[in-house]
């Protein structure tokens, strides 16, 4: 190497020495500098309380075909108006009044408004189970409504044969699911008369509805629930009020389903010298598009009121169709249905009618 060439290396090698560091060397590639993280701003807190208000309404036309010298006539058998608010995290309130037609007393013929639901909710007492305290949904009817809902129709089978004095009740009642979604358990105690009637003694009605979920995890079958119901009350101290419920049911897309068998023990009567047993059986099969599209369905309910009085037992049985819309929070169902009922009691004849229903929710 030449004594010039020596020189200049060195006096490049002393210039590089006097950069500052943010200055790239020489032949050096400058390293890529990483992009800052966004910062996202938290949600704001919600402001309490956060109230929505729905309605749910029932319109008909009934003819009635084969009694009743041809009785037809439009009405509305229910509208609630709902207003539910969560007043804190944890805490909710209910209040629902209910329009109804009066058939007795001087207001009969009449819509009158009664409360149907008014009663407070805490939440997560246990993981995510709750406790109501007030006028609230009894264990068993709120919870078949959820898988029948053609309650548009009629009642379902224990309410409409006079078994359950009404789908609420005054009282206090709890309800925690199972692990891993296997079902659940709703337990409370209650009046025992029904929203409709006042407390009439000091006796009360125990009510625990237990249901279970056999394979939650199983793609076509997870639908599949038993469930079993017990209401122990009294009329007075010698007077039992009692009824039990084991019904299974089936949940799909397209297919509804439920089996239930009903026996009560009942002495409703003062002075009577023997109890009142009560049993029968319902059947529902819905088959449908799905949620909104064209539905079938056919339901037959037996029941006997009392099994020590021969001849008379009752079938009911109701087929027909409807439409449904579901959307968030709406619902609208068109029904049309035909219903007879056929008693062993020759003095009763048969009853026919014909309805045309819609139920609208929002």
């Amino acid at each position: 190497m030449t004594r010039t060439l020596r020189r200049v290396l060195v006096a490049l090698a002393w210039a590089a020495t006097l950069l500052p560091p943010a200055v790239p060397r020489a032949f050096a590639q400058a390293a890529p500098q990483a992009a800052p993280a966004p910062v996202t701003a938290a949600a704001p807190a919600p402001e309490y309380p956060i109230i929505r208000v729905g309605v749910v309404s029932f319109i008909q036309y009934l003819a009635e075909l084969e009694n009743r010298d041809g009785y037809n006539a439009f009405d509305v058998t229910r509208t609630y108006l709902n207003i539910n608010a969560q007043v804190s995290p944890s805490v909710r309130f209910r209040f629902t009044p209910d329009i109804r037609r009066v058939t007795d007393g001087s207001l009969a013929g009449s819509l009158t408004v009664r409360t149907k639901y008014a009663f407070v909710q805490f939440d997560d007492i246990t993981p995510r189970g709750w406790v109501r305290f007030g006028l609230h949904q009894t264990p068993w009817l709120d919870f078949e409504e959820g898988i029948n809902r053609y309650r548009v129709q009629g009642s379902m089978f224990a309410e409409r044969e006079g078994v359950i004095p009404g789908s609420a009740d005054f009282g206090a009642g709890y309800m925690t699911p199972l692990p891993g979604n296997y079902g659940e358990i709703q337990a409370g105690v209650y009046n025992g008369e029904g929203f409709s009637q006042p407390e009439a003694n000091r006796y009360k009605s125990v009510q625990a509805r237990l249901t279970v979920r056999p394979l939650p995890k199983a793609a076509l079958l997870n639908g599949l629930r038993v469930s079993g119901f017990y209401s122990a009350g009294w009329y007075a101290a010698d007077r039992p009020r009692r009824l039990g419920i084991v019904m299974a049911s089936f949940e799909h897309r397209h297919l509804v389903a439920t089996a239930q068998h009903v026996e009560a023990t009942e002495n409703p009567t003062t002075g009577a010298t023997r109890d009142i047993e009560r049993a029968g059986t319902s059947a529902f099969l819905e088959v449908r598009q799905g949620a909104s599209g064209w539905a079938g369905l056919v339901r037959v309910d037996a029941f006997d009121p009392n099994d020590a009085v021969g001849g008379n037992s009752q079938t009911r049985v109701i087929a027909g169709g409807g439409y449904w819309l579901v959307r968030p929070r709406t619902r609208v169902g068109f029904v049309a249905t035909n219903e007879q009922v056929h008693y062993d009691v020759a003095t009763r004849p048969t009853e026919n009618r014909l309805l045309l229903q819609t139920h609208i929710e929002f």
